[in-house]
C-alpha cells in the first residue's frame, strides 16, 4: 500500500496526492509529522524534503514525481503528449508560484522578521501575483476546449490548479486580497466549477482542506 508522509497541516503539494488517489478509490495510509520535530528527522528523507511516498519499503520523494506517480495510477495523467505537457506545466507553474510567495512566508515563519516579511508580501502581490495566475489562466484558455478541465477530462492539473487558487483565495495568506480572482474570469469560473465538481467535492480529503 502507498504511504504518504508530511507536515501536520494541509498544504498543495501533499493535498494533490491524497486528492487524486481518493478520487479513485485508492487505498493509501497517511503519516503526518508535527513541523517542530522536523528539523530532528530532516536526514531521514531523501532531500531532506517533504511530502514522501514510501512504496515497496523504499522512500521517494519530490512533489512533482510523485504527483505524476499517483495521477497515473489514478488514471488522472494523460497518455496523448500533448495532454501530458499541459498537465506537466500546471504542476511547473504551482511549483513556481510557491517559490515566489515562499520567501515572504519564511521571513514571518522562520526569521520572525515581520517588517521583512511584510515588504517581500507587498513586492510579490506588486510584481508577481496577477502577472502567474494570469499565465494560469493563459494556459487553461488555450488548452480546454469545454471551457471545464485543462485537458478537457478531469485530471491532476485540475486539482493542482483548484489547490493552489484554493490557497490565494482562502483569506489565510496575509495581505493577498482574495478577490483579485475576480480580475481574470475565466480561472474564476473554472475554479468555481471545481468547487462544485462532486466526484472531488465528497471526498473526505476535499472536506477536510475547504473545512475553515
Amino acid at each position: 500500500m502507498i504511504k504518504l508522509i508530511y507536515f501536520d497541516f494541509n498544504f498543495w503539494r501533499i493535498d494533490i496526492l491524497r486528492l487524486s488517489l481518493a478520487h479513485s478509490n485508492i487505498p493509501y495510509k497517511f503519516e503526518s509529522l508535527v513541523r517542530n520535530e522536523w528539523p530532528k528527522n530532516k536526514k531521514k528523507f531523501p532531500f531532506g524534503q517533504l511530502p514522501v511516498m514510501v512504496l515497496n519499503k523504499k522512500v521517494f520523494s519530490h512533489t512533482h514525481s510523485l504527483a505524476r506517480y499517483c495521477a497515473k495510477k489514478a488514471m488522472l495523467y494523460d497518455e496523448n503528449e500533448i495532454k501530458i505537457l499541459v498537465i506537466d506545466q500546471v504542476l511547473d507553474w504551482a511549483n513556481e508560484i510557491t517559490n515566489l510567495i515562499a520567501p515572504s512566508i519564511r521571513a514571518a515563519m522562520r526569521e520572525k522578521n515581520f517588517e521583512k516579511s511584510k515588504k517581500l508580501r507587498l513586492a510579490f502581490i506588486k510584481n508577481d501575483l496577477l502577472i502567474w495566475f494570469s499565465y494560469l489562466q493563459s494556459l487553461f484558455q488555450k488548452s480546454s476546449i469545454n471551457g471545464q478541465f485543462f485537458t478537457d477530462k478531469f485530471s491532476i492539473a485540475d486539482i493542482t490548479a483548484w489547490r493552489v487558487i484554493y490557497w490565494f483565495t482562502s483569506g489565510h495568506l496575509d495581505m493577498i486580497d482574495k478577490t483579485f480572482i475576480d480580475k481574470l474570469p475565466d480561472l474564476k469560473k473554472f475554479y468555481e466549477n471545481i468547487n462544485n465538481y462532486q466526484p472531488l467535492t465528497k471526498l473526505p480529503e476535499f472536506k477536510a482542506i475547504t473545512k475553515n
